[in-house]
């Protein structure tokens, strides 16, 4: 079988693991990135290629894309081209990756499907924030494109408190709408439950550092460790991988008064702070998942 990586750059633990994975399991693998795909003349017109090689000639292209605020517009436009050459399978494709990118429209639809996500709603002005605290007391506010925690704030009290009042109008600087969710002490940590297809094959709690790092983040000092997930989170991760059509998915709780809710659902999960066996295992599991469904 021929596979692209569709890697989020050429360095990135995860994609190279995947092109190792591949090789070892006897593929012919390729690892590109977004700057990678051009459309590129031909005598019939014109076609999309990766590193100069037609899209048409990969059976199957896994997605580990980055889509750079600097660049969205030709980033997007490029995995489009990706996304749309007739027999090659794209895992995932471009309109399925943007939709899980947009936290407030993944978290929107999870919940509209019944799904235990945690009370959201998008702010656009310091009055919105200041009308949410008033309902629910402190809030985590973050962009809805994002990841590893970067620009996730929590605040308490916007009308008196400055600092709190400099934090959001810092990232409305940068961000016209936020998405805002009741902060959930979770000292212990979150519980990240990644799938590939239906198969759980990292569960995990993931600690915060502590001395005022409160963010159950890897990038964010955070620390793993293994979580024995019951059938309940996983069947719930499975619907909301499902529902939103991701291949390698990753579902982050919190635990509440009411039980474990969804804060967020990932699309390009990382697996690099395991150790180097269970990264090999997860790239292997992914594969394994190419090869029965393509």
């Amino acid at each position: 079988m021929r596979i692209g990586i569709l890697g989020w750059d050429r360095e990135e633990t995860e994609s190279v693991g995947l092109l190792h994975a591949g090789k070892e399991r006897g593929h012919d693998v390729v690892l590109f990135t977004l700057d990678d795909i051009a459309l590129t003349r031909t005598p019939g017109g014109s076609e999309p290629t990766a590193l100069g090689i037609p899209v048409r000639h990969f059976d199957v292209i896994v997605s580990r894309a980055e889509l750079r605020p600097a660049t969205f517009q030709a980033d997007h436009e490029r995995y489009a081209l990706l996304s749309e050459v007739p027999g090659v399978t794209v895992l995932d494709p471009a309109f399925t990756y943007l939709t899980a990118e947009c936290k407030l429209q993944g978290l929107h639809r999870l919940a509209a499907a019944g799904l235990p996500v945690a009370p959201t709603r998008s702010c656009g002005s310091l009055a919105d924030v200041a009308d949410a605290l008033d309902e629910w007391g402190p809030l985590v506010l973050k962009p809805s494109f994002g990841y590893g925690g970067t620009d996730v704030e929590r605040v308490f009290d916007v009308r008196t408190d400055p600092a709190d009042r400099a934090v959001v109008d810092r990232l409305f600087a940068t961000y016209p709408v936020l998405v805002c969710q009741p902060y959930l002490p979770h000292p212990d940590g979150d519980v990240r439950i990644t799938l590939v297809g239906d198969e759980p094959v990292l569960n995990c709690r993931r600690v915060p550092a502590g001395g005022g790092l409160w963010k159950a983040n890897i990038m964010q000092g955070a620390t793993s460790v293994p979580f024995e997930a019951d059938e309940e989170l996983l069947d719930v991760s499975r619907r909301a991988a499902r529902l939103m059509g991701i291949t390698i998915a990753a579902l982050d709780f919190l635990p509440s008064p009411d039980g474990y809710r969804i804060v967020e659902i990932n699309n390009t999960p990382g697996w690099y702070f395991v150790d180097e066996e269970e990264q090999s295992r997860i790239c292997h599991a992914v594969l394994r998942y190419v090869e029965r469904t393509v």
